[in-house]
């Protein structure tokens, strides 16, 4: 078997497995003794369980002697023979820690001395202070573990051999693994995981020790001891994915009893594993193909007398590219959950070496981005939690005197707003020093000196300023003033903005607000002392003729009324330094736009039309005016700057 060719997949299961593993561990630790304890220590039972069989299919020892010791352990808790007290709990985080270091060395190729012998270390100590002293065996000499083979009798006989199980409760699953299903050994593991959530496994045949065998064909059968319905079954055995077919159905003896025989076939699966280099190229060609089909239609349109059924079929052409479009883009989002997922142990961990308790509050998982955002904003929302964490949320002590909880909340939450999503890190801490952070920010010259007080705006500017910092000193976590300037920066290049909101002694509000994808996007198309820009139509509320009667001043600076409501003006023109001034002469109009709350008219000298654009990066220089977010081509093959709509307002 050609191992790397599935370590990615391997890195995934085993990241999806790790992950559920510490959500229960969190569970456990926030409260030891509560109700659902034992079915939390299943599911670590279960995971450690998964990855060790998978480790052992992909050859990966030092992996799999740690899962096995992991397991071990897991079965005491299970059984009861060994309690579940603080420094076991510390040991398994320590071990799962561990756990990631050696996939990630494994699936790498190329392990590290260190790594090694911390897992060999964690790995000793999990066997060294268990209930059971029983070494754990080398992966060589390991077989792959397995849950029981099933004899090579009928199920009668396996039934009537133990009496004590309910034998209407017994199950055969037979499950046929697509044909183009890599690495079937790991894959028949994973179906085996899911089928231990809804029952007892008592056996597997073939047996699990020859499902790494390149002979291994995808086809095996489990017996369950389930309560579940066939249709619960087959779901759960399903939803490992790459399963082509599952039957389920009862022991000759049982469906005797009951003169039934439950048979459920399931069709072809309804997902399918691609890799996301794939979904870029497509996404990349059906920009493509966005504008050439705006450039066929424009080319049609200039023709005086367009041939009818040449016209038709570029309509319906567009139609379709249209239809295609939406369906890419779908393709590509994704949950912010999968990034949110990532955080609870880490918030853990770090809250931890501080000599914090931080408790993590998750909303708005089910909100979904492209993946492309998705995977921008990790790092980003890693630096705000570090940040909150250090210098936000107070030490127990502090907090209690000052009349809150010991233990500090994060709360990381999505939402829809409009056509964009809003991100959002609030912690309810010591909020953040307006007096220290004027005072810095006075001796670094960033603000006047006759400023007295910082509102929310001007103190993201100075904060976000490239090595800014008010920490006296640099730890690993933070003081080098790298956080914030990073968060800022990354997320303008995205297209969206940083909001700061902060209350002294009740905390501190990041709100982060995204595209919902950064390929295609509806733009009104404007045009500027003869040069065409693009503004994000979901930035745009309506667009009207502007007349010099509607001008007026406000709050110091131009403004006009538009139906009662005065909104600042901003000439585009001269913001950009393509015209001295607006003229009044010509035919003017005002692009209405809204971004972060604060609305504004843009005054343009036409618009030309509205219409889907491909986004593409636009690298600008340190020191250069943040107006712009990005280019597009347009139908014609010209380029024009997208407009970055709240650096304008």
């Amino acid at each position: 078997m050609d191992a790397a060719r599935y370590a990615a997949l391997f890195r995934t299961e085993s990241a999806e497995q790790l992950a559920e593993i510490d959500a229960a561990l969190l569970l456990l630790e926030h409260a030891p003794q509560r109700t659902d304890a034992p079915a939390l220590i299943a599911t670590l039972f279960r995971g450690m369980h998964t990855i060790k069989g998978m480790a052992a299919a992909m050859g990966y020892g030092a992996v799999e002697r740690l899962a096995h010791a992991l397991e071990s352990r897991c079965e005491a808790l299970r059984a009861g023979s060994e309690p579940l007290d603080s420094g076991v709990l510390t040991l398994l985080f320590e071990a799962t820690g561990a756990m990631r270091e050696a996939i990630a060395d494994a699936t790498a190729g190329e392990p590290r001395g260190e790594t090694e012998a911390h897992s060999a270390a964690v790995t000793e100590r999990l066997v060294r202070h268990g209930p059971s002293r029983t070494p754990v065996r080398a992966a060589a000499e390991a077989p792959l573990p397995s849950v029981g083979a099933v004899r090579p009798t009928s199920a009668a006989d396996d039934s009537r051999d133990r009496p004590e199980v309910d034998t209407a409760n017994v199950r055969h699953v037979d499950v046929r693994l697509t044909d183009d299903c890599p690495l079937k050994g790991v894959r028949a593991m994973l179906v085996l995981a899911r089928l231990q959530q809804v029952g007892l496994v008592r056996g597997a045949h073939p047996a699990q020790e020859t499902w790494q065998d390149d002979g291994f064909d995808g086809r095996f059968r489990v017996t369950l001891v389930t309560g579940a319905t066939d249709d619960a079954i087959t779901e759960a055995a399903r939803s490992a994915g790459d399963v082509e077919r599952v039957q389920v159905r009862r022991p000759a003896v049982a469906a005797a009893r009951s003169a039934a025989v439950a048979t459920v076939t399931a069709p072809a699966a309804h997902t399918v594993r691609i890799d996301a280099g794939r979904l870029d190229t497509l996404l990349d060609l059906v920009g493509e193909l966005v504008i050439t089909r705006d450039r066929l239609l424009r080319a049609l349109e200039a023709t005086e007398h367009p041939d009818r059924e040449v016209l038709r079929a570029a309509r319906d052409s567009a139609r379709l590219v249209g239809a295609l479009e939406e369906e890419v883009l779908q393709a590509r989002l994704l949950p912010v959950g999968q990034v949110f997922d990532r955080f609870p142990r880490l918030v853990r961990d770090l809250a931890h070496d501080l000599g914090k308790t931080v408790r993590l509050v998750t909303e708005g998982r089910e909100i979904e981005l492209d993946r492309s955002v998705l995977d921008a904003i990790g790092e980003l929302l890693l630096h705000l939690l570090r940040n909150a964490i250090d210098h936000g949320i107070e030490a127990p002590a502090v907090r209690r005197a000052a009349g809150k909880p010991a233990e500090g909340e994060l709360v990381l939450r999505a939402a829809r707003e409009r056509t964009s999503v809003v991100v959002q890190v609030q912690d309810d801490g010591r909020g953040i020093d307006r007096t220290e952070v004027l005072r810095r920010a006075r001796d670094l010259g960033l603000v006047p000196a006759d400023v007295q007080a910082l509102d929310d705006d001007r103190l993201r500017a100075v904060i976000a300023h490239p090595g800014f910092s008010t920490a006296r000193e640099v730890t690993r976590v933070s003081g080098r003033g790298v956080g914030v300037d990073v968060v800022n920066t990354r997320v303008r290049a995205l297209g969206g903005q940083m909001e700061l909101e902060s209350i002294d002694g009740v905390g501190t509000v990041v709100t982060l607000r995204l595209p919902i994808t950064l390929a295609i996007t509806r733009a009104l198309l404007v045009e500027v002392a003869g040069t065409i820009f693009a503004l994000p139509a979901a930035h745009v509320d309506e667009a009207v003729a502007y007349h010099a009667t509607q001008r007026t001043r406000h709050g110091g600076g131009p403004a006009v009324t538009i139906r009662d409501e005065i909104l600042p003006l901003v000439a585009l023109g001269e913001r950009f330094a393509l015209c001295e001034s607006s003229s009044e002469a010509r035919e003017q109009h005002l692009a209405i736009v809204e971004s972060g709350g604060k609305r504004a008219a843009l005054l343009v000298d036409a618009l030309v039309a509205q219409q889907d654009i491909v986004v593409k990066p636009l690298d600008l220089v340190r020191g250069a005016a943040p107006w712009f977010s990005g280019a597009t081509v347009l139908g014609d093959g010209s380029p024009a700057l997208i407009v970055d709509v709240g650096s304008v307002v």
